[in-house]
């Protein structure tokens, strides 16, 4: 029921791909019209009683009742044997060499409109699937534009992911749940047609030999030979769901290392001299690391840094050796992600500030985060030796800390958004075991 509701609710506007679950619908309507108008059709031509129908047929032409015969063919209606069979009988009382022509005539009238728009409906399956794999491309398109789009906050940016996901899989799922019955009704209104011809190839040459004795009928003769030769290939087309698995299957792949690739390469806790401390501003800068660590407590975040000062020990608890406040606490009773992104926004201010000085030292103070980012980028600075860990971060939290949280903080910790664009900061992230200070 879940599915279903879920699946109802993305027709409403402004659902991702609503608009395919829409012309999707419109296909299944067509379709379903298809099916029960061709149903009722078929029924009602096929709908008949062929061997007791031949016998009083055959009873009658012996009697050499011709106009009876034909009386009777005629009062079936619609029926594809009997309009043949008719044809056949009127022919024998007046001109018995036109007999077969007008059997083979009639069966060129009678058997297309049997067969008439049956090709649609396997039509019909093949764009429902074909339609449903553009919707899974689009919700694809979708979510990985919202992976790609840094300056989003996480809630919202697994919000969007989860909507074009959810975009591609409900019209995939629709397309398939319209084209697999199309297909498979197809078939079996193929199936029933087919039956009906052979029953009139079977029982027309079983009349002609009582219309004609004298003539023998040559072996293997049908009545409808020549339809036969002319019949296209109306055979289901599964090329689509081919398609669809064939692209499906390397995108699937080809997703799966994307996620590889765009996950946050983690390391394995670290042993108790993996710390962060901040031993506080050194002279020799290019020797110094910045050793950024982040500390995920119940009050809040607490960072650890080359520039940060020592904590005074009368700070501390006594016990634990936690600090009774964090350093960005919570606001409002939830973590504070932009003002924890905008403290180690700072913090990659000042390494790459250092960093660049050690190159250039006529560098401005007053620069900007972008400033130093892009001269970073665009200049070779791999000759300085300090602060070689400016892009590493490491994290630890505290015991009943939610998943979801340090996620959020990785997040927060891999870049920011300046007025004048996006700037990287600590990309390679790893949980520590500990962090000194």
């Amino acid at each position: 029921m879940n599915v279903l509701h879920e699946l109802i609710k993305s027709f409403s506007p402004g659902i991702s791909g609503y608009l395919y679950m829409w012309v999707l619908a419109l296909l299944g309507v067509l379709a379903v019209a298809l099916i029960i108008e061709r149903w009722i059709d078929i029924k009602r031509r096929t709908n008949l009683n062929a061997e007791s129908f031949i016998g009083r047929i055959s009873a009658l032409i012996m009697e050499k009742k011709f106009d009876e015969a034909y009386s009777l063919c005629f009062s079936a209606g619609k029926r594809a044997l009997p309009r043949i069979i008719g044809a056949g009988v009127k022919r024998a009382g007046e001109h018995p060499e036109l007999l077969l022509a007008a059997m083979e005539e009639e069966s060129l009238h009678v058997i297309p409109i049997m067969e008439k728009r049956i090709n649609y409906i396997i039509t019909l399956g093949n764009i429902s699937t074909l339609l449903g794999l553009m919707g899974t491309i689009y919700g694809l398109i979708i979510s990985f534009a919202a992976v790609a789009r840094p300056d989003v906050d996480p809630v919202l940016k697994s919000s969007l992911l989860a909507s074009g996901i959810s975009a591609a899989m409900n019209t995939t799922l629709l397309g398939l749940m319209i084209s697999i019955p199309c297909v498979l009704i197809y078939s079996i209104l193929r199936s029933k047609t087919d039956v009906a011809i052979q029953e009139i190839d079977r029982y027309a040459t079983a009349i002609l030999k009582v219309l004609v004795p004298l003539e023998p009928v040559k072996k293997g003769y049908r009545v409808t030979a020549r339809r036969i030769k002319e019949e296209v290939d109306t055979d289901p087309n599964i090329a689509p769901m081919m398609n669809l698995m064939v692209i499906l299957i390397p995108l699937l792949l080809s997703s799966a290392e994307f996620v590889k690739i765009g996950a946050i390469e983690l390391k394995l806790p670290e042993s108790s001299q993996g710390g962060g401390g901040g031993s506080g501003p050194s002279d020799e800068i290019n020797n110094a690391k910045l050793e950024l660590g982040i500390v995920i407590t119940k009050k809040g975040f607490d960072l650890y840094h080359f520039f940060k000062a020592p904590v005074p020990a009368n700070t501390q608890e006594p016990d634990s050796g936690k600090a009774k406040t964090a350093e960005i606490p919570l606001k409002d009773g939830k973590y504070d992600f932009n003002a924890l992104n905008a403290a180690l926004a700072e913090v990659k201010k000042k390494a790459l500030f250092e960093i660049i000085r050690a190159a250039k030292p006529s560098v401005p103070v007053e620069s900007t985060l972008m400033q130093l980012y892009t001269f970073f980028m665009k200049n070779d600075v791999s000759g300085i030796e300090g602060f070689k860990d400016h892009e590493d971060v490491k994290i630890v939290a505290e015991e009943q800390i939610r998943y979801e949280t340090v996620v959020a903080v990785m997040d927060a910790a891999r870049g920011t958004t300046t007025p004048f664009g996006n700037v990287t900061l600590f990309p390679n992230v790893s949980l520590a075991g500990g962090i000194i200070y």
